[in-house]
């Protein structure tokens, strides 16, 4: 799914946009059609602050689409 794992002390993955921690075995379900569910982990917009190669910001600017 893209995912690297940045820090496995407290299984932290991310992509450019997603952070995930706590991503260990008892926290993801795969279903009998083969969806994978993530349950009890923290997920986060995965932003320059986080230093884990984010690129999303954070604003409270509203933006529309023409």
């Amino acid at each position: 799914m893209g995912f690297k794992q940045i820090n496995p002390k407290n299984w932290t993955y991310a992509t450019p946009e997603i952070y995930l921690s706590d991503l260990h075995d008892e926290n993801v379900i795969r279903s009998e059609g083969g969806n994978i569910f993530v349950v009890d982990c923290d997920i986060r917009i995965n932003t320059p602050e986080l230093r884990c190669g984010g690129v999303r910001e954070l604003t409270t600017e509203v933006r529309f689409r023409e």
